[in-house]
């Protein structure tokens, strides 16, 4: 799916995303963030630790491959958070 796509679906289906924060225009070392942006002519979907630190979890070529990979890792966190509940 391409990122609006992305955005409308997380947006109706209310996925709970814990404690990380979405960021889709950067990649950044802030904690706990999860997102995928494009950079250097590459889809990255990339995570941050507690204490800071990004890496990039994969690299597609293709927006929507990377966005639904992203999709994927918060509705699995997101089924995770609600089974706990």
């Amino acid at each position: 799916m391409k990122k609006e796509e992305f955005l409308k679906k997380i947006k109706n289906e209310k996925l709970d995303m814990g404690e990380y924060i979405l960021v889709l225009d950067r990649i950044t070392d802030e904690p706990l963030v999860i997102g995928c942006v494009l950079d250097q002519g590459k889809w990255k979907v990339f995570k941050t630790r507690e204490r800071g630190g990004h890496f990039i979890i994969e690299e597609y070529d293709k927006e929507n491959e990377a966005f639904d990979l992203l999709y994927d890792l918060l509705l699995s966190r997101h089924n995770r958070k609600s089974y706990k509940s």
